[in-house]
């Protein structure tokens, strides 16, 4: 893969919440895989930095878990980067939760990553919030680590709104709720518990896309899932799942070019 695609989706603010008072718009970035545009991801940085964003929310999988040792030079490189112009908001996927929960396999190369991109300055949310505000609007950005039994590849595997609270407590119901949760399916329970806006990736895009039909089948080999990329609403909420920017498990795209996602608040 040598180019990208760049997705914009409008996400109104409800009237019931305080609203920005100037537009602003936020990148959304998610399952990189190490994959680099251009020689220091030159070209994905460009295009970011295009867009003059307030912030950066990822959603997670931008390394990849091989053993024994992981692929997560170029995801360095690139947090090294973004922080040093934007908030960067980072929820771990299956793959940086796979290379910290096996040290057996991996070693300390997952706290090595984690202690480095902290240290660059990116805001890790580990079933953990932060309160912040752009152009005056009050959000609290939330990170759900899910647990590891949701990421399982064959059988249903449930997650209740019960269970997020758990993780998360109760979310902040006067200011605008944002969470990054890396696999979509739960969007249910995550748009139940309170998130006003939901930002994961995880399927890629659904890999294979059918006219009318939408992505065919996931990393996970799940056919036909319902939230493979888009904006899709639910309660009154909103999620944005993102087709990611590079590949893994199955590496190939048919009619499902990488994107990076740019979201313009109003």
């Amino acid at each position: 893969m040598s180019e990208f695609k760049l997705t914009r989706y409008r996400i109104r603010v409800s009237e019931s919440l305080r609203g920005p008072q100037q537009p602003f718009s936020a990148i959304l970035l998610s399952d990189l895989h190490n994959m680099s545009y251009g020689e220091g991801n030159s070209v994905l940085l460009q295009a970011i930095r295009n867009e003059k964003p307030e912030a950066v929310f990822v959603a997670g999988d931008m390394l990849i878990s091989e053993k024994p040792e992981p692929q997560m030079d170029v995801a360095l490189a690139l947090m090294d980067e973004l922080t040093k112009q934007y908030p960067v908001y980072y929820v771990e996927g299956n793959h940086e939760y796979k290379v910290r929960r096996y040290a057996e396999a991996y070693g300390s190369e997952g706290d090595r990553f984690f202690e480095a991109i902290r240290s660059f300055g990116v805001h890790l949310l580990k079933n953990a919030c932060e309160r912040i505000d752009i152009q005056k609007m009050p959000i609290t950005v939330w990170g759900l680590e899910l647990p590891w039994q949701c990421y399982k590849r064959f059988g249903k595997n449930a997650l209740t709104t019960a269970q997020v609270t758990e993780l998360l407590g109760e979310p902040d119901e006067d200011r605008y709720n944002i969470l990054l949760a890396h696999h979509p399916v739960y969007f249910e329970a995550y748009a139940a518990w309170g998130a006003d806006l939901t930002l994961a990736g995880h399927l890629h895009g659904g890999i294979v896309r059918l006219p009318y039909f939408g992505g065919v089948i996931t990393p996970q080999l799940r056919f036909f899932p319902k939230y493979d990329r888009g904006l899709f609403k639910r309660r009154g909420k909103q999620m944005v799942v993102s087709a990611g920017l590079g590949s893994h498990s199955i590496p190939i795209r048919i009619n499902n070019p990488p994107e990076l996602v740019v979201l313009d608040f109003t």
